[in-house]
């Protein structure tokens, strides 16, 4: 994730009100809870954020999670390019909306996807060679 202000900047955080990333010289603290430059007028206003609690987990993330976590087991051949495929597509989501969250169920997904992918390619070749 990139700080909205700084695209060359890793984000650090989210905001509590407008839950945009941002690098931490971009939020302060406010009553325990980190805010940009344009949120933080409200948060130490009478005014609350309008924005409070508005991210989602990306289904697609929980998804490939789940393809990956299976197609160790069985059909993983055909499973674990699904798993992989999905991932990457949730991490572009993820990337672009800052309000859906899962990026971590997503990585699982791609490596678990991978590793299984790997690991099935393998057992086919020692089969066919015996």
């Amino acid at each position: 994730m990139e700080c909205r202000n700084h695209p060359a900047a890793p984000a650090s955080d989210r905001c509590a009100g407008c839950m945009e990333p941002f690098c931490p010289n971009c939020l302060v603290t406010v009553k325990g809870r980190p805010y940009c430059a344009s949120c933080k007028v409200m948060a130490v206003g009478a005014q609350a954020p309008v924005f409070e609690q508005l991210t989602e987990e990306c289904k697609e993330a929980g998804e490939a999670l789940k393809y990956a976590i299976i197609g160790i087991f069985c059909f993983g051949i055909i499973l674990e390019p699904i798993a992989i495929s999905k991932a990457l597509q949730a991490k572009k989501m993820i990337a672009a909306n800052p309000n859906l969250t899962g990026e971590g169920k997503a990585t699982a997904a791609l490596v678990i996807g991978i590793v299984g992918l790997a690991l099935w390619v393998i057992s086919i070749i020692v089969r066919v060679s015996h």
